[in-house]
């Protein structure tokens, strides 16, 4: 009897410590150390497979350009009629000198000649003019005569003929005369526009090479023409913002200024830079790109010097 009593007692401790030990373990806060094999399976990282992302784009595009006034440099020349050009008898400006449009420039030789033709040809006409007007009055009068009968139809034909002849003969000679006043514009050179004068090609006595006298631009406006590879021309939108520098330090610090103009053309590279291994014959497309005011000021000096762009294709068009 007393034996089973203590077996009885035994198998209520051991029960009594078994629930226990459950509840603790179902009790045990989150933090508390777990054994090998549960943290094993926590810490476990999830295995993913690496995917590939392509480079993110670049936001600048890169080019080389050259400054040049808005509207591209004129090259101003005499009129060459089929025969020699004429030579520069008076040359009226010097480089660096500012012109307003329609000033004369420069006068060639061929002036005093034509002027004294002109003369010629204007007393010709008069001298036919004054003889048309007294035919004209003669052959009214015999075709009174004729209606009367004093003169005969004859009569009357032969004013008509003369009539006729020095209608012709002055309609000839106003026409000659009109074309020695084209003439006379042409020898005498005027600005297309105001500009500046950039560079004087030929002096007084020379006779002009190619028949161009002298390069004229807009050196208030200017702008830079930077040649954009034809992959990146895409991403190019008129009104991003630019920054420029000297590729040979022409001027110090950077310029600014918004892409203006987009060619819709692809072209060969006309500005090539001193690396060696730069690609010569890579197309490109001419982008222009408008300095701020006071950056064209700067450079107003310095047209076709070669510099480097850079432009924000993340910038917002203005």
């Amino acid at each position: 009897m007393a034996i089973r009593r203590g077996l009885l007692l035994v198998g209520v401790t051991v029960a009594v410590l078994a629930a226990g030990l459950l509840a603790f373990r179902l009790l045990r806060p989150e933090g508390e150390e777990q054994s090998p094999e549960v943290s094993s399976v926590v810490a476990a990282p999830q295995v993913r497979e690496e995917e590939d992302v392509p480079d993110p784009v670049t936001r600048y595009v890169a080019a080389l350009g050259y400054i040049e006034p808005r509207g591209q440099v004129r090259r101003l020349a005499g009129a060459n009629n089929g025969g020699a050009a004429a030579r520069v008898a008076e040359l009226l400006v010097d480089e660096g000198d500012t012109v307003v449009e329609g000033q004369v420039l420069a006068v060639f030789d061929n002036v005093p000649r034509l002027r004294a033709e002109r003369q010629v040809l204007q007393a010709k006409m008069d001298s036919l003019a004054r003889q048309l007007e007294v035919v004209r009055s003669e052959e009214k009068r015999y075709a009174a005569l004729v209606a009367t009968g004093a003169v005969s139809y004859d009569s009357l034909d032969q004013r008509r003929r003369s009539t006729e002849q020095l209608s012709g003969g002055y309609a000839e000679v106003k026409a000659q005369l009109q074309v020695v006043d084209a003439d006379l514009r042409d020898g005498v050179l005027r600005a297309p526009m105001a500009g500046t004068v950039l560079k004087i090609l030929t002096r007084e006595g020379e006779q002009p090479s190619n028949s161009v006298v002298l390069e004229l631009g807009q050196t208030d406006f200017m702008e830079v023409v930077a040649e954009v590879y034809e992959t990146d021309i895409s991403r190019i939108r008129p009104g991003q913002r630019v920054r420029i520098t000297s590729e040979h330090g022409g001027f110090t610090g950077e310029l600014s200024g918004q892409v203006r103009e987009i060619s819709r053309q692809v072209n060969r590279r006309d500005v090539f830079s001193s690396d060696p291994a730069d690609a010569v014959d890579a197309r490109v497309v001419e982008v222009r790109i408008a300095l701020d005011p006071s950056a064209s000021q700067r450079v107003r000096n310095l047209t076709r010097m070669q510099v480097l762009v850079r432009i924000d294709t993340e910038s917002d068009p203005s």
